[in-house]
């Protein structure tokens, strides 16, 4: 059955489910990977640049949802884990996992993590570009799909990073194990 595991950027989901696929053999798909890809792709320097001024985004949202939901039509049964802001939405039977945090750990996360297509400079510009690229997503999703990303009853597990990657791990699969169970 398949996981869907959101939450606010650098929250660790990404991290948590690789660590789940290794150590439980489920398969990766990430659609943060997809974007960043796109977004190297069309010439910006981040996703949140990327998001607000690509005038064909919608469409690109489009073509990844679309790939999400097969998967959830086609695959259900498979063992999967999927990092997406959406697929918790687009694969409701689903084990749908929220990763939450706070600004100011997502911000270090992210000043830390050196990533190409996020390049930030200071706490304050990291925080910051996480808030609007946060919103911006939340925004444009609801406009596209009539959802809201930041709903946590939407989801059947809400579970702070404030842990160690494999405790929120061992967490989500037992939580996980007794949703199948039902």
């Amino acid at each position: 059955m398949i996981i869907t595991i959101t939450g606010k950027p650098c929250s660790g989901k990404g991290s948590i489910s690789k660590y789940l696929c290794d150590k439980y053999k489920f398969e990766y798909i990430c659609t943060g990977d997809m974007f960043r890809e796109l977004s190297k792709q069309y010439g910006y320097e981040s996703i949140l640049h990327f998001q607000q001024k690509h005038d064909k985004i919608k469409d690109i949202d489009k073509i990844i949802d679309n790939k999400i939901e097969s998967i959830g039509k086609t695959r259900i049964e498979d063992d999967i884990i999927i990092d997406s802001r959406l697929a918790w939405h687009f694969i409701p039977n689903s084990f749908k996992v929220f990763v939450d945090i706070d600004w100011d750990t997502a911000a270090d996360r992210l000043l830390k993590s050196k990533r190409e297509t996020e390049n930030v400079q200071s706490l304050m510009t990291a925080k910051q570009t996480l808030i609007d690229r946060w919103n911006t997503e939340n925004n444009r999703y609801q406009e596209l799909y009539k959802t809201d990303n930041t709903n946590l009853k939407n989801y059947d597990l809400v579970i702070k990073s404030d842990r160690s990657i494999e405790d929120l791990s061992e967490i989500i699969y037992k939580k996980y194990m007794e949703f199948i169970e039902k």
